[in-house]
């Protein structure tokens, strides 16, 4: 039965919120010294296609879910694919950025100066959270970034 087998979810988002207290910087009177309470989420949207969404966001999941119904670009969007397998999920997304030179140079057109490539590997696992909802739980196994930097070979 499929209902009793590990399976993704495809008609919601997967939400993980991390929030943490980081110490602040200490004031001139070194009586006070602050604290930071830092909350951020992160959301996956799986596809059957076997596509992938990722965002890490610190905004309230009531104002990014309904961005992550469709396969729209935004920034800060995370695409990649997934793959599934006996309850473990492995997830890959990449995400490359290109930095523009501020001005032409010597009349010379603008290029990149340096491109970095964010590759994010994920291994997940399939749990149930209570009895009555199989398989709505995903535990993070393994999470890891991978940042590639490629400076082109412009001479001037």
């Amino acid at each position: 039965m499929f209902i009793l087998r590990p399976h993704l979810y495809f008609n919601g988002v997967y939400i993980s919120k991390t929030s943490y207290i980081r110490s602040g910087e200490r004031s001139l009177d070194t009586f006070y010294k602050p604290y930071h309470s830092v909350v951020y989420y992160r959301y996956l949207r799986f596809f059957p296609d076997g596509s992938v969404m990722y965002l890490t966001s610190p905004e309230d999941p009531a104002v990014i879910v309904g961005r992550l119904r469709s396969k729209q670009n935004f920034d800060a969007l995370f695409r990649g694919h997934y793959t599934s397998m006996e309850g473990n999920v492995s997830v890959v997304v990449r995400s490359s950025i290109v930095h523009e030179h501020s001005g032409h140079k010597h009349g010379r057109r603008p290029h990149p100066e340096a491109l970095y490539e964010h590759t994010f590997h994920m291994e997940l696992e399939l749990k149930s959270s209570h009895f009555h909802q199989h398989f709505n739980k995903l535990n993070w196994k393994e999470h890891f970034c991978h940042i590639l930097h490629k400076y082109d070979a412009w001479v001037q």
